[in-house]
């Protein structure tokens, strides 16, 4: 195996990323989250990875939405410190992240998030209960009319209320590739407008 270096170690981390945006099948388009929930207790869950600003020089920041009615927000009201973790299960390569998370609600980021978003993911946000409220019996909390079918745009417009992008100022990128040769483990770090490039013992 070739070593390469750390720089093109992270345009692959960048054009990975990137890529899973726009591609559902990519490995890392689903990545699991974590925060920690009100009683202090770490807890994970599945995202879509819906958009990567990364330009030359400046920290990743990544984004994914949810309903402000869900326990997210909260959480990451009473503490901002946020963990992504993706993996490549043909390539190998498992990338973890951290930073600090940004709720968007009404505000000019959510706005643009909303008009991103299809009318088959703006269904998600016509719910009539809040996520994870406890339910005498099992319901899809839907609008009957609705769990079979998309709303139309004008239909859809009743969601935007509970729509929220959480976007991840990124300080920490760890990124691990298997080889059984020897794996390569490599880590970034930015502050102050600066990245920080390091090799890591496997």
């Amino acid at each position: 195996m070739d070593t390469p270096d750390l720089e093109s170690l992270l345009t692959d981390v960048r054009t990975m990323l990137r890529r899973s945006v726009v591609d559902a099948k990519h490995e890392w388009h689903l990545p699991v989250v974590s925060t920690i929930d009100l009683q202090g207790r770490p807890t994970s869950r599945t995202v879509v990875l819906r958009r990567v600003d990364w330009e030359d020089g400046s920290a990743p920041i990544l984004t994914f939405h949810t309903d402000v009615r869900s326990r997210k927000p909260s959480e990451l009201q009473a503490a901002s410190d946020i963990a992504w973790l993706f993996y490549d299960r043909r390539r190998k390569v498992q990338l973890r992240v951290s930073g600090v998370a940004q709720i968007h609600h009404r505000d000019a980021i959510a706005d643009a998030g909303w008009e991103r978003t299809s009318l088959s993911s703006r269904r998600c946000y016509l719910a009539p209960n809040p996520p994870s409220m406890i339910l005498k019996s099992w319901d899809p909390n839907l609008p009957a009319e609705l769990r079979k079918a998309s709303p139309d745009q004008a239909a859809s417009e009743a969601g935007r209320d509970a729509f929220a992008v959480v976007s991840t100022s990124v300080g920490l990128m760890e990124r691990l590739e298997l080889h059984h040769d020897g794996h390569l483990r490599s880590q970034w770090t930015w502050s102050g407008g600066n990245v920080q490039g390091d090799w890591l013992a496997p």
